[in-house]
């Protein structure tokens, strides 16, 4: 046995050197820049996307099939219950499913194109000058940020939305606080 293992050692010992060796010296692989956002479902009927801060988001909701999709074209992180689609796609599950869809865009000038997705939807904008579109359910859509020039259009259903004065919202937006 006392062969074995030093036989073992001296052939182990300059395989594992060179391999330390030639790791050293491979050249770093170049970081991936970090997704603009990431998409999630919980709770069964809840779906979300939270953008990254320091990047100006374009999002898009939208039904492939009967699955709920997010796309941002700044790249998308993958949060529990939704599965990658590709790089800037999540596919987020049975649309008949999802109660609300929630999306914080955070900082930057952004944009919401919610109109093909048959969900209400709860869309924070944060700061910046963003777009907000959505469809025929009752939203709740928040661009207040004491800056103005944001625009949001909320197609049918009842919703709420809290603007600056030199906010553009259409009429379609029912309520505007």
């Amino acid at each position: 046995m006392k062969i074995v293992r030093s036989t073992l050692m001296r052939a182990a010992g300059p395989a594992l050197v060179a391999g330390l060796v030639a790791t050293s010296l491979a050249a770093p692989a170049a970081a991936a820049p970090a997704p603009g956002s990431t998409a999630f479902r919980i709770l069964g009927g809840l779906a979300g996307l939270q953008a990254r801060a320091g990047v100006a988001n374009t999002v898009t909701a939208s039904v492939s099939g009967t699955h709920l999709r997010l796309s941002d074209t700044t790249g998308i992180a993958i949060g529990p219950g939704c599965t990658r689609v590709d790089a800037t796609t999540a596919d987020c599950g049975p649309v008949a499913t999802v109660a609300w869809l929630t999306v914080a865009l955070g900082d930057g000038n952004d944009s919401f194109d919610g109109t093909t997705a048959p969900v209400s939807a709860i869309v924070d904008a944060g700061t910046g000058t963003d777009s907000v579109t959505t469809n025929g359910k009752n939203d709740l859509i928040d661009v207040e940020d004491n800056a103005g020039g944001d625009s949001v259009n909320c197609g049918g259903g009842s919703d709420t939305v809290f603007a600056d004065t030199a906010d553009s919202v259409n009429a379609n937006c029912e309520t505007r606080f």
